[in-house]
């Protein structure tokens, strides 16, 4: 197992924030390292120190960097290939049994993701609320397919504005299913 140092951690948490999770991504390691409070030659460092593990990668020679694959998994961040097929709510009036079961995977990655990120309150307490109607509505003995779905979208939307790529991902094949 890796060890990282709780300074890193939160400049790997600040650089996968920054980028939304994806590789491909660039910012600047000195507005990371400003966000945490560290001067320009201490973000410098602490990158430097990031991409000697592996946990980031140099971008341009200016100071932009990426988080890598490597890098969210010390954050414990699941990697997707893409979207889960299974994931789905499917097409009938009334949640089935396969919609079901991807609601009690999907919801407890919601609730993580709002605990584990630095959202405002008032988006925090939206999405419970949201989350909320979700339980009620599966307590019917009809849960309504169509209902559940328009409050997946609203959660969906929230997340990718948020910069939550990779839960956005997932939700999305729940809008779209």
């Amino acid at each position: 197992m890796v060890t990282v140092s709780p300074e890193a951690k939160a400049f790997l948490y600040e650089l996968y924030n920054r980028t939304g999770g994806d590789p491909d991504a660039q910012v600047s390691m000195y507005e990371v390292g400003q966000s945490l409070g560290l001067e320009k030659n201490d973000a410098g460092s602490m990158a430097e120190s990031l991409y000697i593990q592996g946990f980031a990668e140099l971008k341009t020679l200016s100071g932009g960097i990426g988080i890598t694959r490597e890098g969210m998994a010390v954050l414990e961040i699941k990697i997707d290939a893409g979207p889960d097929a299974s994931l789905s709510l499917g097409n009938s009036p009334v949640i089935d049994d396969q919609g079901r079961a991807a609601l009690d995977i999907i919801l407890p990655e919601i609730k993580k993701h709002m605990t584990d990120s630095r959202m405002p309150y008032s988006q925090i307490e939206e999405f419970l609320m949201d989350i909320k109607t979700i339980e009620v509505q599966m307590l019917s003995p009809r849960p309504k397919t169509g209902i559940i779905r328009e409050i997946l979208k609203s959660i969906h939307a929230g997340f990718e504005t948020s910069g939550h790529k990779d839960l956005a991902a997932k939700l999305n094949s729940f809008v779209v299913s």
